[in-house]
Formats: structure tokens, sequence, C-alpha cells
């Protein structure tokens, strides 16, 4: 008997042999042998890999997964290795829980009342994505017991969480989505809090944003002439260029000599406007341009009761510092897209660099 027992016996209950085997010194022979059935039938029922043990691959754990599951399951072998009822009964419970907390790790919901748009907080703002996406809501979340009631779910890319929200709700949410609300992948306006604008039209979005506001500035400080072009910098172009593929020194002085011939590589007229004018400039609303020093001097000389106003000026800005986009968060939005392989993950990046040796040129005549 004492050797079948010794058979018998959960490896986790290794971990305290001599409280075991106290225990069992204090049963009678009929006891022994009613705690070694009742154990023996445990293990079997739960022993899935037929290993004599119970394990976290009994379980469908892996041993990553196990860690992830923290420390609900610990315990567990030892509680069935009392071979009672009720050690079954607390195993089931725990390996129930274990599973929950492994679906809130992995799945990783998210619930309206936990999303930065919804918060109450005044400085929610700050805290709001620079990146999200909107996805339809599948299968396995729709049945797991975690995700009842969740809005959408947090996505590991690259270190960073996307945050996927699910198609159906996205309407309940205070938020403007251009050009529409529909499954894909989306950026922050910088401008404006809760816009957010498809990765495809980002970055001709922004570029008609600031033409739309100049032109509406040139017209509310009755201007005659107003012209709006891009310009992209050939010498930045060229440097690049000279940087990947010039083979000597020589090679590099004489590209970059060659470029300053010519300043620009091309030029985008964007807007280029005529109007009447007139002599009772207003103070227009900014947006894009309202931390611009340079437009905030332009609307103060021309709104001032004083004499010898403005008569013309060309202004110059560097497009991706209008963009709004610090080089952090272009970094973290380029991980991400990386991280989820997003097709257009290659565009945003190409993007980035053509904005930043392009600039705005802005003239204006009154």
């Amino acid at each position: 008997m004492k050797k079948e027992l010794e058979n018998n016996v959960l490896t986790p209950t290794e971990k305290a042999p001599n409280s075991f085997g106290k225990a069992m010194g204090h049963l009678g022979v009929h006891a022994k042998e009613t705690v070694a059935k009742a154990q023996s039938a445990v293990m079997h029922a739960v022993d899935k890999n037929g290993n004599g043990k119970i394990d976290a691959e009994d379980f469908g754990l892996t041993r990553e997964n196990l860690e992830d599951a923290g420390e609900t399951m610990k315990g567990v072998a030892l509680a069935a290795g009392h071979g009672l009822k009720a050690g079954s009964a607390a195993m089931g419970k725990a390996f129930a829980e274990a599973r929950l907390e492994l679906d809130l790790k992995t799945l990783k919901p998210a619930f309206a009342d936990t999303l930065p748009f919804t918060a109450k907080d005044s400085q929610a703002d700050a805290a709001q994505p620079s990146i999200l996406s909107i996805v339809a809501r599948d299968k396995k979340r729709s049945e797991s017991e975690v995700c009842r009631g969740a809005v959408g779910y947090y996505q590991s890319a690259k270190g960073y969480e996307l945050l996927n929200l699910y198609e159906d709700y996205v309407p309940q949410l205070s938020l403007a989505f251009y050009p529409a609300a529909a499954k894909g992948v989306f950026l922050a306006d910088p401008y404006q809090t809760g816009v957010y604008i498809a990765l495809d039209e980002y970055f001709d979005f922004i570029r008609k944003a600031l033409v739309n506001e100049l032109e509406v500035v040139a017209q509310d400080l009755g201007a005659k002439h107003v012209r709006i072009s891009f310009k992209e910098d050939k010498k930045a172009l060229v440097a690049q260029q000279v940087k990947t593929k010039a083979k000597t020194q020589m090679e590099s002085v004489s590209a970059s000599r060659s470029a300053s011939v010519d300043e620009f590589s091309s030029v985008e007229i964007a807007a280029d406007v005529k109007f009447s004018g007139h002599d009772s400039p207003i103070a227009p609303p900014l947006v894009y341009f309202k931390n611009e020093s340079d437009i905030v001097k332009l609307v103060r000389m021309r709104t001032s009761d004083g004499f010898n106003k403005i008569e013309s000026k060309t202004y110059r800005f560097q497009c991706n510092r209008l963009f709004g986009a610090k080089e952090d968060d272009s970094a973290q939005i380029s991980a991400i897209l990386n991280g989820i392989k997003c097709t257009g993950s290659a565009s945003f990046s190409r993007n980035i660099q053509r904005e930043s040796r392009t600039i705005l040129e802005y003239s204006i005549e009154f």
C-alpha cells in the first residue's frame, strides 16, 4: 500500500513533502486508501498529456502563458493533491480564473469608460492617441467573457499599443473622421482635438487645410493678391542622394555645387488668388497658424490703427513643422504601421521625408 501511495503522489505536492507526509501519517489505513484513490482519479482526469503530473500543459497553457497568467495557478495542483472533492472544485475554479486572466492579457479589450475620449478629466485631450484604427468585431473576442461590453481592443506593435475601435461603436464617440468613419488606420489632426484623418488622406488633408486658412487670412486682412506654393528643396534632396550614392568625396562636392544652380526640384502652386481688396481688415480665426509668430504679427500689423501699414510680404514655412508631428510621434507612428504590417507604412515614411525638405511659400499683397 505504501508503494501504491508513493506512485500516486502528484508532483506539486513534492514541494511540501513534510506537511503532506505528516497529514498522511495521522490517517488510518482505510482513510489512506480513500485519499489515494481520490487523488489518482483527479490526476487521471486532469493529466491530459499522460506524463503522470498535473502541469500547465494539461490546462492548454504554455510556459510563457502560464507566467502571464500570474499567481492564480499557484496551489492548484496542491489543492488537487489532497485528493478531496473540494480540492477538485478549487482546481476547476482556479483554472477558470487563470484562463480569464490570460484572455484579458492576450485579447486586451478596451472599454468605454477607459478611453481617453470619454474621460472626464480636463487634461484628457493631451492623452488622445496620435494613431488609432477602426475595425470590425471578430469572432474570438465576441465569444470571450472578458471582452463582454468591450468597444475595441489594444494591439501591441513594436513596443507601442495601438487602439482598435469597433466600427459599430465609433458613431457613439464625439469624434470626427475624415473622409468617413470606415475601417482603416487614422491619424490625429495635430491642431484639432477629436479630429482623425485616414492615413492615405492625411498629408493632402493637412496641405489643403493650411492653404485654405492662409486664403482666409488674406481675404479678412483685405489683400488684393495672394500666392501659395509648395517648393521642394533640391539641395536637401541632392544631399540625401549624394550621401547614399557618391563614391568619393570629390563626387559629393561636385553634386552639392550643381544643386545650388536650381534651388528647388519641384514647385506646386496651391493657390493664386486675386481679391478686390479693402481697408477694413479684421482678425481671422487661426487654427493651423495660431502658433506661427509671422502670421500673428501680420494680422497685428494689418489690424492696428497705426500708419504706414504693410503692403506686401513673402513668408516661408518648413512643412514638416507645420504638419505638427514631432519627430518622436512620427517615429512612433512609423513603428506601429510597420508592426501591424500596414500597406501605407512605406508611403507614410516617404511623405514624412518629402515634407522635411518642402517649404510653404506665402506671398501676400495689399
